[in-house]
């Protein structure tokens, strides 16, 4: 492709932005058409209802066309082209929605406004079946003081009702049905309301059947999905069961875990040893092993001595610092007293000295081939 071809083409191109073509089928030609009436104008955004459309064009000025029912009195009322809507003379418009029998707009300001059909309160104004001119809408916040104004960035329109998407990320409703998403019975709500079941999700996007209604949110971060285990992580039993019961099924997640009670249990247990308790403990076990010894006198004698009682754990703090103190004194003069159930360390070496000579002197009188004779 030569640049000639491509000049004309990128020419032809500019020329055909935002051209509107349009076919009704049925009876009439299926073959797109251009629509008349708008000229030269480029169209941003176009919205279609049952029988009617809205164009958004460039500069801001907003045109319906097709079955206009609020201007004229009548469902069936028709208008030939275009009809440009002279209330947004003056301002920037931003986008535009179309319902089944109204339109809406939003201005660059955040401000929307509503035209057409109101039996059901979907345009937001009270006492009036049909509203002919657009009309500005009051959202404001109840719960700030004083009520804090809302700008709004998307409209979309359904049958009897109409969402509004503001800056804030939040969707506010009016009209009539549950398809608004409200908390009420009482219908129709001509004051727009907050959705509080999308609270605290970021909405990007919302959209409108006749009696339906979408919310495009953002997705959540991996990292705030918690996942719930399907087992105990003690006995592997499934925290959720089902049980059929006749004609329908129970669903529990009262599961119980004895290994993970007893497991509770004994940690407990051992958290709440006191370490007094340790201590006195090794201390008896301590006194018993060198009464079975023995104790040893300063002639070489043993003798099995009875320790003391030991104190009860009630007992006065201060008798346990001076019988400590008082070990310690001993320890460190090298000395015991007789009735301590502690050796004195010289004694039980002077005692092994004499079981060794002992011990050597009756094997060499069993290599002589004499008897050894005790001498009492």
């Amino acid at each position: 492709m030569d640049n000639q071809e491509q000049s004309s083409l990128e020419e032809d191109g500019d020329n055909r932005r935002g051209l509107v073509l349009f076919w009704r089928g049925y009876s009439n030609t299926i073959t797109p058409e251009r629509l008349p009436g708008l000229g030269a104008k480029v169209v941003l955004q176009a919205a279609l209802g049952v029988n009617h459309g809205v164009f958004l064009v460039e500069g801001g000025e907003v045109y319906s066309i097709g079955h206009l029912s609020s201007k004229n009195g009548s469902k069936n009322a028709h208008k030939p082209g275009p009809v440009l809507e002279k209330n947004f003379i003056g301002q920037r418009v931003a986008s535009v929605a179309a319902g089944s029998f109204h339109s809406g707009a939003v201005t660059v300001d955040g401000i929307a406004y509503m035209w057409g059909e109101n039996s059901a309160g979907q345009c937001a104004v009270a006492s009036k079946s049909q509203v002919s001119e657009p009309t500005p809408v009051n959202i404001s916040d109840p719960e700030t003081s004083p009520p804090q104004l809302i700008r709004v960035l998307q409209l979309a329109c359904g049958e009897q009702h109409t969402l509004a998407l503001s800056v804030r990320r939040e969707v506010w409703a009016w009209g009539s049905g549950c398809q608004l998403g409200l908390v009420t019975n009482v219908f129709p709500v001509i004051r727009p309301q907050k959705v509080e079941h999308l609270a605290g999700r970021i909405v990007l996007q919302v959209a409108c059947g006749a009696h339906h209604s979408l919310a495009l949110v953002q997705r959540l971060q991996p990292q705030e999905v918690k996942s719930i285990p399907e087992k105990c992580n003690q006995c592997h039993q499934l925290l959720i069961t089902m049980m059929d019961k006749e004609d329908h099924v129970i669903i529990s997640d009262n599961h119980y875990c004895p290994l993970g009670v007893a497991l509770m249990e004994t940690k407990s247990k051992r958290d709440t040893q006191s370490p007094n308790h340790t201590s006195l403990a090794s201390e008896e076990v301590h006194l018993s092993k060198s009464t079975v010894a023995g104790a040893v006198d300063t002639n070489g004698q043993t003798e099995e001595h009875v320790p003391d009682a030991a104190p009860s754990e009630a007992g006065d703090t201060t008798g346990n610092e001076q019988l400590n103190s008082q070990r310690t004194s001993e320890t460190v003069n090298g000395t015991r007293p007789r009735n301590s159930p502690y050796p004195d360390e010289e004694a039980v070496k002077e005692y092994f000295k004499k079981l060794s000579d002992q011990s050597h002197g009756e094997n060499n009188c069993r290599n002589s081939g004499f008897a050894p004779v005790q001498v009492s």
